[in-house]
């Protein structure tokens, strides 16, 4: 192509939902200027602006002498392959977003920049001939410093940095402070490739763990889809490593996603010890230098396993192998903001234009992927026992109306408890509320403590005696009288502190720890708490939703449900499928050792048919009735939804929008759609700002994109729009 009918169409990090046309430099070979290459254009008023070359045209919709010229390439040979590209241009296309910004939330913060990709050598330490004679004892005040001389002195050799920061948490400042005392010094080398080796698993598969396995590696080199539908505890990470052994020695990538940061370090441990290879984590717990390095590690074929949440799943990766995406269902998958994408549909769509195996594990599957097992689009693989000497845990429904409480707590689970303590056991609490209360509230004349942004009551915590809204994140300090009356007021509901206060004053000496948000906040927190439950240093295990998913707790024997009744009467049509995952998920903490597990479930509605079923016939025969009334119903999975969604200050400025969005497709589609808003959204006030929402249903998902497509075109140019903040929500799985 010459240089004069060069259109090089580039995608910027922009809100239109469109590439922009330019030409290439004056007397510069065009041979550079490849799709995947990142450039410097100018756009708007702005004259150094990051884009990236999608494709390059020979036409151009806009006259050839109107069209700018790119400044320069940054990157000498493309950062995306055409392959990966089409990925995200696909992406795009199926969520409505712009082109621009979803390919620039694909690559890592450094590289949104006009920053060259780097050479990625390895820090390595090494001793000076001062520090070999120094002894590390004399560094008294500085006790950190001396642990990594000590341990440098030991290797006798040079010592990479990435180990010394997975090693000595903060290390950085030491390391310099040794430096600077001339006791090591800090050198570069190339990075090589490890020599892979597969260490021999210590666990021995079962029959329908062998079976799975085997029916997987028989299409190997085909895209097909399994849903790997195992208990608690049955063993399916050692499924995923027993599939994934043969194509790393066939020297593929497998790529692994992960719900949670805080599962992150337990998994990484668990693939280290069975696979020496070159992994690359992926993500937001890390710094923009790791991430951008694993990032190449992967890109280049160096890293054999790639592990990380969500957004890993737009990891560039040079020989693709595998695909697998652990607890499937969980709801951290779906982007809740800005590009809202699922990484578990990405990540089947993906395997099939890779032409390789995609696996999503569950103990709880989602119903979207229980349908497609029954439309036969996905293979059904069942692990039915749990691995091991394991046995399911036994449930004891507990009816705490009118029984003695000790807050939250009954008397019947601290009998429980107890006795499990005596049994050197380890216990663990779900109450999926931090905090210590609920509500402040004025017995006297009913006035309530609410954020004013929000119009929901705070949260207050006593270990900051902080207010703190879980809706917008807002605090302020604690009321403790009422402004109406000066009545004191009066605490409502219980959270994860109130639970850690009773605990110790019935229990002083049990070793009594609280994992929620609050207390993981900072860096390895969550490894910390990991390490002291499988050493047995806790007795009394307290936490979240963090707890419910992956881990393995061995000496755990007892779980006690604490509000089992949230999420019961929820207007979400999700409500009841998401209570039943998160049910399943904390029961199966319990019970995954030798010793037989209990689960204790404290309910006000003991009669309640969703406890009944899950207890009598487990969560396959209960998801089964719910696609019945899903499918009776016309809700997903058995039609397509998107939902428009508008936020303003005003909310007749929001329900207006609704209103005319609401008028202009119906007018396109001739009501050949189901539409139903302005509904506001289950939170309706959040941040200072009103929500309301369009929900759009339809029994062809062709027919319903196709009519979003030419909808979207004229909401831009509705003046209603332009006070109100609105999205678009395509498959949407939230709808507070």
């Amino acid at each position: 192509m010459t240089k004069k009918n060069c259109i090089l169409r580039v995608a910027i990090a922009t809100p239109l939902r469109r590439l922009f046309d330019y030409l290439p430099p004056d007397s510069t070979d065009t041979s550079k200027f490849k799709p995947g290459v990142r450039v410097s254009v100018p756009f708007g008023r702005r004259k150094d602006v990051v884009g990236m070359i999608v494709s390059i045209n020979d036409k151009s919709d806009f006259p050839q002498h109107k069209l700018k010229k790119i400044n320069y390439a940054i990157d000498k040979q493309a950062l995306l392959e055409n392959k990966h590209l089409k990925f995200l241009v696909w992406a795009s296309n199926y969520y409505h977003y712009p082109i621009g910004e979803v390919i620039f939330s694909a690559l890592p913060a450094w590289l949104r920049k006009n920053n060259p990709i780097g050479d990625f050598r390895e820090s390595v330490w090494s001793l000076t001939e001062k520090g070999i004679t120094t002894d590390p004892n004399l560094i008294k005040k500085a006790p950190k410093q001396a642990q990594i001389l000590n341990f440098i002195q030991l290797n006798k050799t040079a010592v990479n940095e990435s180990e010394l920061n997975s090693l000595y948490s903060r290390s950085k400042q030491s390391l310099l402070a040794l430096e600077k005392k001339e006791l090591i010094i800090k050198e570069f080398k190339e990075l090589t490739d490890k020599e892979i080796k597969i260490n021999k698993s210590s666990f021995k598969l079962n029959k329908e763990q062998k079976d799975a396995t085997n029916t997987i590696l028989k299409s190997i080199d085909n895209a097909s889809t399994f849903l790997l539908d195992g208990l608690t505890g049955s063993g399916k990470t050692e499924v995923y490593m027993s599939i994934m052994e043969p194509i790393i020695k066939a020297n593929k990538q497998c790529l692994v996603l992960l719900p949670e940061i805080g599962l992150t370090p337990q998994q990484i441990q668990r693939f280290k010890d069975r696979f020496e290879v070159d992994m690359a984590i992926q993500h937001s717990g890390l710094s923009d230098s790791e991430r951008t390095k694993y990032w190449h590690d992967a890109k280049t074929g160096k890293a054999k396993i790639i592990l990380g949440t969500r957004s890993a799943i737009w990891t560039p990766l040079a020989n693709p192998g595998l695909y697998i995406i652990d607890e499937e269902h969980d709801l951290s998958y779906k982007q809740q903001d800005t590009f809202r994408y699922s990484a578990r549909d990405m990540l089947v769509i993906r395997a099939s234009r890779d032409k390789v195996p995609a696996i999503l594990g569950s103990a709880t599957p989602s119903l979207e992927t229980l349908h497609n097992t029954q439309k036969e689009l996905y293979k059904h693989l069942i692990l039915p026992v749990r691995a091991g000497k394991a046995k399911p845990p036994k449930y004891q429904l507990l009816d705490v109306r009118g029984k003695k409480m000790y807050g939250p707590i009954s008397q019947l689970l601290v009998d429980e408890i107890s006795k499990h303590l005596q049994n050197k056991n380890q216990i663990l609490l779900f109450l999926n509320r931090r905090g210590y209360a609920a509500h402040l509230f004025c017995h006297h004349c009913g006035w309530k403590v609410e954020c004013e942004r929000c119009e929901l009551p705070y949260t207050y915590h006593k270990s900051s005696n902080r207010l703190h809204c879980h809706h917008c994140d807002s605090q302020k300090r604690n009321v403790q009288q009422c402004p109406e009356c000066e009545e004191p007021l009066l605490l409502l509901g219980h959270g994860t502190e109130r639970i850690e206060e009773v605990l110790a004053e019935l229990f002083p000496k049990a070793t009594i720890s609280r994992i929620d948000r609050d207390t993981t906040r900072k860096k390895n927190a969550m490894n910390d708490y990991l390490e002291k439950i499988h050493s047995g240093e806790i007795d009394i295990l307290i936490g979240t939703q963090m707890l419910a998913k992956g881990h393995h707790f061995p000496n755990v024997t007892l779980t006690g449900i604490v509000d089992a009744d949230r999420g019961l009467f929820s207007t979400d049509f999700r409500a009841s499928e998401r209570l039943a995952q998160l049910f399943m998920q904390v029961s199966g903490r319990t019970g995954r050792g030798t010793k037989e597990g209990t689960v204790v479930v404290q309910t006000h509605n003991p009669e309640h048919p969703l406890f009944k079923q899950l207890i009598d016939h487990g969560y396959n025969f209960f998801s089964k009735s719910l696609l019945q009334e899903r499918q009776h119903s016309s809700l997903p999975p058995y039609t397509y939804m998107a939902f428009l969604r508008a936020e303003a200050h005003n909310a007749n400025d929001a329900k207006r929008f609704i209103n005319d969005a609401t008028m202009k497709l119906n007018s396109l589609t001739k009501k050949s759609l189901q539409l139903f808003g302005p509904i506001p959204a289950l939170i309706e006030k959040r941040s200072g700002r009103y929500r309301y929402q369009l929900i759009i249903q339809s029994s062809n998902r062709k027919s319903l994109h196709s009519h979003l497509e030419s909808w979207l075109d004229e909401l831009d140019h509705v003046k209603s729009g332009k006070k109100v903040r609105w999205s678009l929500d395509i498959d949407p799985q939230d709808m507070a």
